[in-house]
């Protein structure tokens, strides 16, 4: 393919589009499934590293941290170095810190390799969007951008789905191989057929880069530590006041800079507000939940990681319907109503599932399994409006910012959905399994109150009254899990009315154009 690397490509061929197509989204699903597929394999990482409570879950949040805080710092990259060249060196960076990843000698080693993939990925998601709105004519754009919501949606699940066949044959680093090598592998398919896309004249405008690092790195680093230090330690105090700080050093920075890298008033766009409110709360959900749900299917139900990951395929399936039904609502009605119709589908599917954990260690499947797909239909049916709403927000020239806002929405709501929904976990299984702890030593206690997957290992060498507390222990993580899924579903709704209120309708050009097309149609 022939580019200019100053000005847009010439167009690609239907077949270049399919191509391109297939390998933004196999780069997609490799970042989005870079936590997924890694924590179904966390009970064997501990065992074979040592790692403890707090080592395994920064395993996972350092690539979060990382790839928060420096998605708009790539995004601003890519609009001005080219969108090929970052994808690249995002690409590359990913792919060797997983295979390194994979022969960690200890927790620290693999923590910093996490951290570094993370710093990989930031660079490779916001081009994935991009790359393709600008590739496909309008015509064909919300086709693309469905796509991309779908694998963006559906790649954690698919990403445990594979982690979990691996572990059943090989060690957790193979896990870590196969992504690793895949992104390796794409680099030469994204030279041939991503367009560089690049404007010089743009500022990488270095100090908007460091206010949005000290924000977001010192929110996601608060919210992080929060569940784990407590939310009035100090340290998880300075965190949050170092990433207020830092936004509001953000915010003062672009209402006075000439050539202002992300204009936030802006963000007084109806569609650019709504679409973010929708994305960042889809997430808060869908995170929490893929974290939560496979520990409770695991030590709860007594899955294997593999059945974990086949029980949780019904969401992708929901997704997909869901997606379709948005497409059709989106050209008669805008984005406003599959939009906010969306997030209240994933509050009813959160309900559901709420009240099919009230079954205890005897819960309905069939409960639980039509909470999980109604959920799947709203995420499915929210997330293309969410991501227009944003990419419409924005002049075209930003359309990698675009993508960056969009991408920052989804994580940093990810990570407040893991804590606060973490938390709230916590907080009502210690109450829970609290009267099953008398009469024990005060080092059993302490082993329990810090999870049940440790409650039920230590339970094991108790005999008889190990079951007991094993049973207890399952218990009150289900009556935790249940109390942290109504919350959740107590927020969806509320952003629902939100986005409802907030979101522009369908243009009345657009529906009497629709209406047009409608008559024109043959009886």
């Amino acid at each position: 393919m022939m580019t200019n690397p100053r000005n847009h490509p010439s167009p690609l061929s239907p077949a270049q589009l399919r191509a391109l197509l297939i390998v933004l989204c196999a780069a997609l699903a490799l970042v989005v499934a870079g936590n997924s597929a890694l924590a179904i394999a966390l009970p064997n990482i501990a065992e074979d590293l040592g790692a403890d409570q707090s080592e395994l879950t920064w395993i996972i949040d350092a690539y979060a941290l990382t790839f928060a805080a420096l998605l708009l710092t790539a995004g601003l990259a890519a609009d001005r170095i080219g969108r090929r060249t970052i994808l690249v060196i995002g690409l590359v960076i990913f792919g060797v810190a997983c295979v390194a990843s994979a022969f960690s000698p200890d927790p620290n080693w693999f923590i910093g390799l996490r951290a570094m993939a993370g710093i990989g990925a930031a660079a490779v998601f916001p081009v994935t969007l991009s790359a393709l709105v600008d590739a496909y004519p309008e015509e064909r754009r919300t086709f693309a951008i469905g796509v991309w919501s779908g694998v963006s949606s559906a790649g954690a699940v698919v990403g445990t789905i594979i982690a979990g066949a691996l572990l059943e044959a090989w060690w957790w680093g193979s896990v870590q191989l196969l992504f690793g090598g895949v992104a390796l592998a794409i680099v030469i398919p994204v030279v041939l057929l991503v367009a560089q896309n690049r404007n010089p004249s743009l500022s990488l405008d270095p100090l908007a880069a460091i206010w949005s690092i000290v924000a977001l790195g010192g929110l996601v680093f608060g919210v992080v530590e929060g569940p784990q230090r407590g939310w009035l330690d100090p340290v998880t105090l300075l965190s949050l006041a170092i990433g207020a700080a830092g936004f509001v050093g953000f915010v003062v920075h672009q209402l006075r800079a000439k050539a202002p890298s992300l204009d936030v008033r802006l963000f007084a766009n109806p569609g650019l507000a709504a679409g973010s409110v929708i994305v960042t709360v889809q997430f808060f959900a869908s995170l929490g939940f893929f974290v939560l749900s496979p520990q409770y299917l695991q030590i709860v139900l007594g899955y294997t990681p593999l059945g974990t990951a086949l029980a949780l395929l019904v969401v992708p399936v929901g997704v997909g319907l869901g997606i379709g039904a948005s497409a059709a609502l989106s050209a008669r009605l805008g984005a406003r109503v599959p939009g906010s119709l969306g997030l209240l589908l994933m509050g009813a599917g959160f309900g559901v599932f709420a009240a099919g954990l009230s079954g205890g260690l005897d819960p309905s499947l069939w409960v639980l399994g039509g909470g999980v797909f109604v959920f799947g239909i709203g995420f499915g049916m929210g997330i293309t409006p969410g991501t227009q709403l944003i990419i419409d927000g924005l002049p075209v020239e930003r359309r990698s910012i675009a993508s960056a806002v969009n991408d920052i929405t989804r994580e940093v709501g990810g990570v407040l959905g893991i804590a606060v929904l973490s938390s709230i976990l916590v907080s009502f299984y210690r109450a829970d399994v609290k009267p099953a702890l008398e009469g024990l030593p005060d080092q059993v206690r302490e082993v329990v109150d810090a999870g049940a997957g440790a409650a039920v290992g230590i339970a094991e060498s108790f005999g008889p009254q190990g079951a007991t507390l094993a049973d207890a222990a399952r218990e009150a993580f289900a009556v935790g899990l249940g109390a942290a899924m109504w919350v959740g579903a107590v927020i969806l709704a509320v952003a629902a009315v939100i986005t409802f209120i907030v979101a522009p309708g369908k243009p009345a050009a657009a529906r009497t154009e629709s209406s047009t097309e409608e008559q024109e149609i043959p009886a």
